[in-house]
């Protein structure tokens, strides 16, 4: 790509994201996969930007869910939050913003190169986009351009998000065998103050997932959760 066709390129970023970089360095830094700079990866791709980024994500993610959520649980906020900053839904944001004809990848140097891969390139990009505003423009514009790119995805995912896994393993469970799941204590270590607990839920026999956490409660929420993926793969085998 020659040194016009580059700026160009920026700039036409830069307009999708409503975003004006001082140092285009950056920006370009953060749309460059290893694959293009083997021998300078550390100081010329994305991957630490990737990295500064999704802490960023996740710190901005979290403070938006305690604030609109406010009689949500621990471990519904735990959940919601895992789902949001997901690559699942990383890509799907990257790819709405069409970020992928920017992402600089010598498709010859990488072992394999499919949807997934879009996908993935779109999430990490994502990040390091993240990233690269920090660094150039400070924590407020990092903070912005969260709010307006990713935060609105918070509510939508929201409604797709199980908060109730025990209730629903439990009409899965009556409807298979009339019987009601059963949840155990498997383990438990660590000080009074600083207890972690493994439960497993059981269809009659079968253990069907575990779970483990700080209170039972909640190792019994992650074990219905492990329940219902487990028994979501067998039904589509």
């Amino acid at each position: 790509m020659g040194d016009t066709e580059s700026i160009d390129n920026l700039l036409a970023l830069e307009a999708l994201l409503q975003v004006t970089f001082h140092d285009r360095a950056l920006l370009l830094r953060a749309v460059t996969h290893h694959s293009c700079c083997t021998e300078t990866a550390v100081r010329d791709s994305y991957d630490t930007l990737e990295f500064l980024g999704d802490a960023i994500i996740s710190a901005h993610v979290v403070e938006h869910i305690y604030r609109s959520f406010p009689n949500a649980t621990e471990g519904d906020m735990t959940v919601l939050k895992s789902e949001v900053v997901s690559r699942r839904v990383f890509a799907a944001i990257g790819q709405h913003l069409g970020l992928f004809p920017f992402i600089r990848v010598d498709v010859a140097n990488l072992r394999t190169f499919n949807e997934r891969s879009r996908d993935s390139l779109c999430a990490d990009v994502l990040e390091a986009i993240v990233g690269a505003i920090h660094i150039d423009q400070g924590p407020d514009a990092a903070r912005d351009f969260v709010a307006r790119v990713i935060l609105p995805v918070v509510a939508q995912v929201s409604l797709q998000t199980d908060t109730n896994p025990k209730g629903r393993l439990q009409k899965i469970v009556l409807q298979r065998t009339g019987t009601l799941p059963r949840y155990r204590v498997l383990e438990q270590g660590g000080r009074n103050n600083d207890r972690v607990f493994l439960v497993g839920v059981y269809e009659k026999d079968f253990l069907l997932g575990t779970g483990r956490a700080s209170s039972i409660k909640e190792a019994g929420r992650i074990a219905a959760r492990d329940a219902l993926e487990t028994l979501r793969q067998k039904h589509s085998e």
